[in-house]
């Protein structure tokens, strides 16, 4: 995959130190070298492999309804970079509160990678769960369990491929500046896309085919790959 990288709080730098040097030349190795998986696009069922799609109402003058498609398999995405990060030696879903404290309430919280001082979080999932992240990497850091941590999550254009408002890069570094004096921590944010989007395009077209042929072109249209990549989040759409 390609990668953009953004330094809250000086975190590249910081993780250019020798404590951290080997663990940060892993995290692009493996970020770099993974490639993105897809849904099958000859399937209409999502729940047995096949591209998901969304519904958006029709345009004024026309009863069809459009549809865009999400081609990217992002359970195994997710699972190629679980795999990929548990072979370089990091230890998967840390607890961020050491059960062995006696202070404080109990609680089950879990990171996605932990080696050393160093937490990252891995996060395709909606808007939303990368506030939760951040937050474990400030409690993570207020019990003096980590110096810095990773965020990695999708550019803008991957995420509209994946599913509806999910977190992406663009934004998360609009966002943290905004919160420098609640999260004190330096957090290497790394926006990850695919090299070449073709072979994506390739699926979701064939997916928007399939689901024309099966539905009648009188009762669906497809809205193209270029439109949906460049779709605005939702609720970030302006007011009208």
């Amino acid at each position: 995959m390609k990668l953009r990288f953004h330094d809250y709080r000086y975190a590249g730098s910081v993780l250019d130190h020798s404590s951290f040097g080997t663990a940060k030349a892993e995290i692009v190795d493996i970020l770099q070298k993974t490639s993105v998986p897809l849904l099958d696009p000859s399937s209409l069922d999502p729940n047995k492999g096949g591209v998901k799609r969304r519904r958006r109402s029709p345009l004024a003058g026309d009863t069809r309804y459009r549809y865009f498609f999400l081609p990217v398999d992002q359970k195994k995405l997710n699972g190629l970079l679980d795999s990929a990060f548990r072979a370089a030696g990091w230890t998967p879903q840390p607890l961020i509160v050491d059960p062995a404290r006696s202070a404080g309430p109990a609680t089950k919280l879990r990171g996605d990678f932990k080696k050393g001082r160093l937490e990252v979080e891995i996060q395709f999932g909606n808007m939303a769960r990368w506030y939760t992240d951040v937050f474990k990497f400030q409690l993570s850091y207020s019990l003096d369990s980590i110096d810095a941590a990773v965020l990695v999550v999708a550019t803008q254009h991957f995420a509209n491929l994946i599913d509806e408002n999910v977190a992406y890069y663009e934004r998360v570094c609009r966002e943290l500046p905004w919160a420098k004096m609640s999260l004190t921590l330096p957090i290497w944010v790394i926006g990850v896309e695919p090299e070449d989007y073709q072979a994506i395009r390739e699926c979701y077209d064939k997916a928007a085919a399939r689901w024309v042929e099966d539905q009648g072109p009188d009762r669906v249209v497809p809205i193209s790959f270029t439109e949906r990549i460049a779709e605005e989040p939702r609720d970030e759409e302006p007011n009208t």
